[in-house]
């Protein structure tokens, strides 16, 4: 873990990079810049548990979800959450 900044979730339980939380909830203004395999890919995050990759100055946490394609490539989706949408399930 490089960054030392940590945010809270919905229980006020503090949040750091690595960490890995539950996501309840998507801003809808980020589903409403989202198509096809992008919408369907970031849709699927709700529930999951997802890993924190960053925690900004202001607290505000960063999440991502991998996705292997049928070719083999990679594609990883990230979005900022809100406190209210993530549950700490398991600390780095």
């Amino acid at each position: 873990m490089t960054n030392t900044q940590t945010g809270v979730d919905r229980n006020g339980h503090i949040v750091k990079e690595d960490d890995e939380v539950r996501l309840l909830a998507i801003r809808p203004s980020i589903i409403k810049r989202l198509a096809g395999s992008e919408l369907a890919d970031v849709s699927s995050m709700l529930g999951q548990t997802v890993k924190v990759f960053d925690v900004y100055d202001s607290g505000l946490v960063w999440v991502r979800m991998k996705w292997k394609r049928p070719d083999g490539l990679i594609e990883i989706h990230a979005i900022a959450v809100d406190a209210e949408a993530i549950e700490l399930v398991k600390e780095a």
